[in-house]
């Protein structure tokens, strides 16, 4: 009996250690959850993580019984998707959308859905790839301008009060201001041409939109005056900080349609394609500049941008207005980068060896002020002053040079119909020298003395080239009234004895 007792004993001990024993490893289980993300790598997720996960991207599931806990699986997918429908618009801290790289090769819509300017106002209109103006050019060409300029009928006269319009509905992320060692020429130029001083409140700075049909571009409207409310909204930078990648864009920024007026100033646009980076827009436009800015490091370089036309993105309803004024296709405004790299053009740093003009058809299309004139015979014209005509010719209009004639040019001007042209200073003597298409055309002087007649010619066709007398020195401000389908020119020369 007590040999049964000891032996009952010794077994019910065993037990109970046995069972102390097998709770040990609960201490170890309560510090689990904290190792499990203790490796670098990403670990695998528990069926629950990867159903919730998997939902968005994935049109199918698999049953959370069935999905295995192995490597994580929630990425990927989400990659597949932003490439297969269409990539995120999700705005990077530069302004455009975040993932630039996705939409490099995106087709883009006809986004440009409005006139920037009033297409009645310009003379002129520089070709992509041109040689006028300076290098303007980007990651992949060099030493051409790639953006357009327009040139006014009375350029000087509406330097500053050029409506300027939106072309496309977005929204407007940057202000900058000139900065730098040039930052004034254009200041200089104009009291050059005119003798006059710019407008005391005239902010000659650059507007950036971000199309909403293209968030991987900008539109850039330059030398212009914003309007006072977007100026209100949208904080100015300058082109050092952006070229520093310093400048962010406005939080807020101002909401724009196409059409919508949004600046005074020049007709000078540029259309920008950022293919990676932050989407900064920068003054990195030249090979030159790529070359120094590169050296030194600057992220206003790094990034890769492709240059594109207005005239590639612009719609047919707008194309159309260009097609009333004269007869041209889309790509007469526009060089190929074949063409281009068959006759290059050679560059001096930022410079053209040698700048095309707006009577070089190679540079600029023409749409108004070098139409061909009818054949039939010129009913002539009368003349004031004293002086006599030239011999009458049928055909385009001389030019400006041929009128000048070698002589010193003081100002000069061309355009259609009726006009109150920019005032000029004339320091010593000087005459006018007036062609025009056809009649009826007057044209009137004012040198401080009041308006008096210089030259008047009735109805009729045919070209007739026209001199003045000499005339007194000083500002000078040139009236031209004429039918709206007469084309003119004007040159004022110095006197020479």
């Amino acid at each position: 009996m007590k040999v049964l007792l000891v032996t009952l004993t010794l077994v019910l001990m065993s037990v109970l250690t046995g069972c102390s024993k097998t709770t040990q490893p609960n201490q170890s289980i309560q510090t689990a959850p904290s190792a499990v993300f203790v490796p670098t790598s990403a670990p695998a997720p528990t069926p629950k993580y990867t159903v919730k996960t998997t939902i968005k991207p994935t049109a199918t599931l698999k049953p959370a019984s069935s999905v295995t806990a192995t490597s994580p699986i929630y990425s990927a997918p989400m990659e597949v998707v932003a490439s297969v429908s269409k990539p995120n618009q999700e705005f990077g801290s530069g302004g455009l959308t975040k993932n630039l790289e996705s939409w490099a090769d995106v087709k883009l819509p006809k986004f440009i859905t409005a006139s920037h300017i009033k297409i009645d106002d310009i003379a002129h209109v520089s070709k992509f790839r041109s040689s006028a103006g300076h290098d303007f050019s980007d990651s992949f060409e060099a030493c051409c301008s790639m953006k357009h300029y327009f040139i006014t009928l009375d350029y000087y006269g509406t330097r500053f009060t050029q409506p300027i319009y939106s072309p496309v509905d977005g929204v407007v992320l940057y202000l900058s201001e000139p900065s730098g060692e040039y930052s004034d020429d254009w200041k200089i130029n104009y009291e050059e041409q005119t003798g006059k001083k710019p407008p005391v409140d005239y902010r000659d700075w650059n507007i950036y939109i971000r199309p909403d049909s293209a968030p991987n571009i900008w539109i850039t409207h330059m030398h212009v005056n914003p309007l006072d409310e977007i100026v209100k909204k949208v904080p100015p930078t300058n082109g050092q900080k952006m070229m520093m990648g310093l400048s962010r864009p406005a939080k807020e920024g101002y909401r724009v349609k196409a059409g919508d007026l949004i600046a005074h100033g020049l007709g000078e646009i540029i259309v920008k394609r950022h293919l990676d980076g932050t989407g900064i827009p920068s003054g990195c436009n030249s090979a030159d500049s790529r070359k120094k800015f590169l050296q030194r490091n600057l992220p206003g370089c790094k990034a890769k941008v492709r240059l594109h036309s207005i005239f590639e993105f612009m719609t047919d309803d707008i194309f159309n207005e260009y097609q009333k004024t004269i007869d041209v296709s889309r790509s007469d405004f526009i060089i190929t980068a074949e063409e281009r790299a068959k006759n290059p053009l050679v560059c001096e740093g930022e410079y053209f060896a040698k700048s095309g003009n707006a009577d070089d058809p190679e540079t600029y299309v023409k749409l108004q002020g070098s139409s061909s004139a009818s054949s039939a015979e010129s009913s002539g014209g009368s003349q004031t002053d004293g002086s006599s005509s030239k011999a009458e010719i049928k055909g385009n209009l001389p030019g400006l040079q041929a009128l000048a004639s070698g002589r010193e040019v003081i100002a000069s001007f061309e355009a259609l119909g009726s006009h109150v042209l920019s005032k000029f200073t004339a320091d010593k003597s000087y005459l006018l020298v007036i062609s025009a298409t056809g009649g009826s055309i007057k044209v009137l002087v004012d040198d401080g003395s009041g308006k008096r007649g210089i030259y008047s010619r009735p109805l009729g066709n045919g070209i007739n080239t026209y001199e003045t007398g000499k005339m007194d020195p000083g500002q000078i401000e040139v009236s031209v009234e004429a039918d709206n389908n007469i084309n003119w020119q004007i040159v004022a020369v110095t006197f020479e004895q």
